[in-house]
């Protein structure tokens, strides 16, 4: 739990003000105590008002101080974990496995409980609507949307994707607000990924946000944002525990749009695995 209220106040963190980033840093080092505080006390401690206090609370997902305070008891109740632990040179390839498995785990988990069920919906009713779906991203998140992309050409949506980013650019000029569009990035804020997204808007195409970064452009612009949650440490970079939750939104998705469409999905399914059947020595 700890590390689900941590997650989120720091995906927030970069486009936070300088009295948030201050509120943030000191409920991050004092989450086990920060629960007994009231919010006069909370404003006392961290050297602004209660009103910025309430206003940070709102901004980084709660409806209210007293909505995070509750959070903040949650997580005191659950204690901390070690998902997260710091490898070490003399770790045993036993223990690096261990911890490099929590840690995906503990990014699971805080994306779990951060991704709401109206987000789901959204998210669904433009892939249900859309009648063509392009996956982008750059970099590292050039490979998730690779993955997606395989996944969903089993059904019976129209998908296109590509791996180089002018190819990409060529793609998101096609699509319409007719299709949607799944943009993927870590930050949030890549220039090339920004222009990608820009091309998506002017064609009024619905973009589905999937990024670390609840407040970085890319989610900000985004008529939905999946925020997928992780952190980093000193052999593994967050972003590549991200990946690890990214893919799993994915997939589930996936499996959603095919039980909603799953008498669409029938035909598609059986020709597909009988064309891989068929290329497979007897």
């Amino acid at each position: 739990m700890a590390r689900t209220l941590i997650g989120r106040i720091k995906s927030y963190y970069d486009n936070l003000s300088k009295s948030d980033q201050a509120i943030s840093d000191y409920l991050i080092a004092n989450i086990d105590s920060a629960a007994m505080l009231s919010i006069q006390d909370f404003a006392k401690a961290t050297h602004v008002s209660t009103a910025t206090i309430s206003r940070f609370s709102k901004k980084i997902g709660f409806n209210s101080f007293q909505e995070l305070k509750l959070a903040i008891h949650a997580t005191d109740a659950g204690g901390t974990d070690e998902f997260f632990s710091e490898l070490s040179p003399t770790d045993n390839y036993k223990e690096i496995l261990t911890k490099n498995f929590n840690g995906n785990i503990s990014s699971l988990s805080s994306t779990l409980n951060l991704v709401t069920e109206h987000q789901l919906n959204q998210t669904m009713e433009l892939l249900l609507n859309a009648e063509t779906c392009g996956f982008f991203g750059l970099g590292g998140s050039n490979a998730v949307a690779l993955i997606a992309y395989h996944k969903f050409l089993r059904m019976p949506l129209n998908t296109v994707y590509h791996q180089d980013f002018h190819f990409q650019q060529m793609q998101a000029a096609k699509l319409t607000s007719k299709d949607c569009a799944f943009v993927i990035s870590h930050t949030g804020k890549n220039k090339d990924t920004m222009h990608l997204l820009e091309i998506l808007k002017e064609r009024g195409v619905p973009v589905i946000a999937i990024t670390s970064f609840a407040s970085s452009p890319l989610a900000k612009a985004a008529d939905v944002a999946l925020i997928s949650i992780s952190e980093e440490i000193s052999f593994r970079p967050e972003a590549v525990a991200s990946t690890v939750s990214q893919i799993s939104l994915l997939d589930a998705l996936f499996m959603m749009y095919g039980m909603r469409m799953k008498d669409d999905s029938k035909n598609t399914i059986s020709n597909i695995r009988q064309v891989i059947r068929d290329s497979r020595l007897s």
